[in-house]
């Protein structure tokens, strides 16, 4: 009786450590398909633009010596809208928030440091995009109807409007850079008002190379005004 005891523990064991070992197998072949599923999944996802005052300061010479010789494509959200904060408005209830002014002077005044002679300026005609346009850039800058109705043309339409040796800066919608991003491959998060994406010239037709963002607070980190 005692032997055979011993020998169904055995048989017990032996049956228990052969199911371990089963489900360590299934558990580490599930593991190993689910992280190549994600990493396949993560390489798949279109990339995000970078923080040219984070881990793309590294492109700031050149975004400077681009900009000098007129070769940059400028995307600036406009500034807080009124119709969505609780915030007085500047001029208008369709407009941008009094709050967000001095915010867009100092835009201005980085804008300039950098330099605009050899600047085109466009805005969309809607109330909230003209008056950042002439908060941050003196309403130099013309309306632009694509520059609002943008969905499927935005790169296109502004790759028409740049002129050789001019820098094209384009202030419009939140919306709008998000077609613009994803014509050229890329998925950002929904940039904060008053930020400003750069792009650059490159010899393949229809096409631009990402410089990367700087948010509005942040020209001084980067750029050092």
């Amino acid at each position: 009786m005692r032997q055979s005891l011993m020998n169904l523990f055995q048989r017990w064991t032996a049956v228990a450590a052969l199911n371990k070992k089963r489900t360590l197998v299934a558990v580490t072949a599930v593991t190993a398909v689910c992280g190549a599923g994600f990493l396949a999944l993560t390489m798949l996802q279109p990339p995000e633009l970078a923080d040219l005052s984070e881990e793309n300061r590294y492109q700031l010479p050149n975004l400077k010596a681009q900009w000098a010789r007129g070769d940059l494509v400028v995307l600036v959200r406009h500034l807080e809208r009124c119709d969505k904060e609780d915030f007085p408005c500047w001029e208008g209830s369709d407009g941008v928030t009094s709050r967000s002014v001095a915010v867009g002077r100092e835009l201005g005044e980085d804008f300039f440091q950098l330099g605009l002679s050899k600047s085109d300026i466009y805005n969309s005609p809607l109330s909230r995009t003209a008056q950042t346009e002439q908060i941050v850039f003196k309403d130099v800058g013309k309306d632009q109807e694509w520059l609002y109705r943008c969905r499927e043309t935005m790169l296109a339409d502004a790759l028409k409007s740049k002129m050789p040796g001019r820098n094209l800066v384009l202030v419009t919608h939140s919306s709008c850079i998000a077609k613009f991003e994803q014509a050229l491959g890329y998925d950002s998060d929904t940039p904060d008002y008053g930020t400003s994406l750069f792009f650059s010239a490159t010899e393949a037709p229809g096409s631009l190379a990402a410089l990367g963002f700087l948010d509005a607070e942040d020209w001084f980190i980067a750029l050092g005004f």
